[in-house]
């Protein structure tokens, strides 16, 4: 009886020390992969960094720099218009090697940062706020990123709250603005759709498909369709078959091509890493990286 008792006891043991080694082995298997994949991680925002760099950047988006014949040149000046081998740059998802990434170039963005503020009434407009509202919460943005204590009608200053009195250094300042809680509490998308550049054109071939969606509804899915057949707007008169209201307003407001700044995103199962690549034409370092809040 005695002997039974004990191999019980030591069947219990052996299976609770079995069960505890295999739990260890789980969780060192799990934070081997997960250092794995912050490798893989680091890896493609270094590859996709270096390419923004370096490479050509066309209305598709920017060129890995691996077709010859659409990198070639005469006179100084590119034979054709795309290089074939882009990655899109319009915030389009890609899966490779093991994780998932996206360029987006952040003149296809609304920017909270331009003097010119077309765009933002416009997705206002698009998302029910009348003329009334977008000028409060435009004013509001307004004496928060301006460098004067001098308020504007329906706006808001430094005595009147705590604000920053300088250019929005990330997105989620916006929560800081008592105005704009109550719009990011009910669109908080509004996020994925702003811009920190201080480039007053939109590039209409950067932006991304939700963004289109909301400014021009009816050729969402046509513009969603082209660009999956890498079909890009090289010539204004392309705009005809997908926004042809653009052609009524000023050639300030709009472009095809351009934009200096890049918000680079890769994720995988547990690890996720963004960054904003800023391409400094003329300076000594040709980029600057920072990591995005």
């Amino acid at each position: 009886m005695a002997v039974l008792v004990v191999s019980v006891i030591l069947a219990v043991l052996m299976g609770y020390a079995t069960s505890r080694m295999q739990q260890r082995l789980a969780l060192a298997e799990d934070a081997k992969e997960a250092l794995h994949e912050l490798a893989r991680v680091n890896a493609k925002l270094n590859e996709l960094t270096y390419l923004l760099a370096t490479q050509r950047i066309t209305a598709a988006g920017v060129s890995k720099g691996n077709n010859k014949v659409g990198l070639a040149r005469e006179g100084g000046q590119w034979l054709h218009p795309l290089t074939g081998d882009e990655l899109r740059a319009d915030g389009y998802a890609y899966e490779a090697s093991g994780v998932k990434f996206s360029i987006q170039n952040e003149a296809g963005l609304i920017s909270v940062n331009t003097p010119t503020q077309y765009w933002l009434k416009r997705w206002l407009s698009e998302h029910g706020y009348g003329v009334s509202e977008q000028n409060r919460l435009t004013a509001t943005l307004a004496d928060y990123a301006d460098g004067d204590n001098w308020r504007r009608p329906g706006g808001k200053e430094v005595s009147d709250e705590v604000i920053g009195n300088y250019l929005l250094q990330s997105c989620n300042e916006l929560w800081r603005i008592e105005a704009w809680v109550a719009l990011l509490e009910k669109h908080p998308y509004f996020l994925d759709h702003c811009s920190l550049s201080r480039v007053s054109k939109i590039n209409i071939n950067a932006v991304p498909n939700g963004l289109w969606r909301v400014l021009w509804p009816k050729a969402a899915d046509k513009v969603a369709e082209a660009r999956s057949s890498d079909q890009w707007i090289k010539l204004d008169n392309a705009l005809l078959q997908f926004a042809p209201g653009l052609l009524t307003l000023s050639s300030d407001l709009y472009t095809r091509l351009g934009g200096r700044s890049f918000i680079i995103k890769v994720w995988g199962e547990s690890t996720s890493l963004s960054v904003r690549v800023e391409l400094n034409d003329g300076k000594l370092n040709s980029y600057t990286v920072r990591a995005r809040r």
